[in-house]
């Protein structure tokens, strides 16, 4: 049997791939929220929470979108990124699950989703390709996360919501701001 390295191994794809499939997911963590907006008309604070992230979201998606337009010597570069094939099935498996709770969900399941969706490496992944494509960061990433926080204490009274905003503060406070 030949040996294998502990280490996480090395997720090899060309750069164009990888900013495309980030795009995808940035587009479709907008659609979650603008469903859950949609479903929250009557309740006009989680309904502007919700819309706020998801244009922030479709801004996210815009700027990669961007940075695809513009020919680049990189775009047929394979690039290397250390688990970047478990982030993105993190991420993945946190917006099926965002993307299935029906139009009738409670503000403290959406609330969770949003939460457990916000706690994923999506926003340093993106972060990571524009950086590497030379792309100057526009947004405040860490607010976004940090409102959504601020929002689920807010609004909810819910334990298991109340620590995953804790959670995510903590996150976003360890992390600092990305540069």
């Amino acid at each position: 049997m030949p040996w294998q390295s502990p280490c996480k191994t090395r997720d090899v794809m060309r750069f164009d791939e990888m900013l495309d499939r980030c795009r995808r997911l940035e587009e479709r963590a907008s659609a979650v929220y603008r469903a859950y907006a949609a479903s929250s008309r009557t309740d006009p604070v989680l309904c502007a929470l919700w819309t706020s992230l998801a244009r922030e979201e479709e801004g996210h998606a815009d700027g990669i979108a961007l940075v695809q337009s513009r020919p680049a010597s990189r775009a047929d570069s394979l690039t290397r990124l250390d688990g970047w094939t478990e982030a993105l099935a993190t991420v993945e498996q946190r917006l099926t699950v965002a993307e299935g709770l029906e139009p009738g969900a409670t503000r403290n399941r959406q609330l969770s989703a949003a939460l457990d969706l916000e706690m994923t490496e999506l926003e340093a992944l993106r972060h990571i390709l524009l950086a590497a494509s030379g792309q100057a960061e526009i947004d405040a990433a860490p607010a976004h996360a940090e409102r959504l926080a601020d929002a689920a204490v807010r609004l909810s009274n819910d334990p298991h919501v109340r620590l995953q905003a804790a959670l995510l503060r903590a996150r976003v406070r360890l992390r600092g701001p990305l540069e």
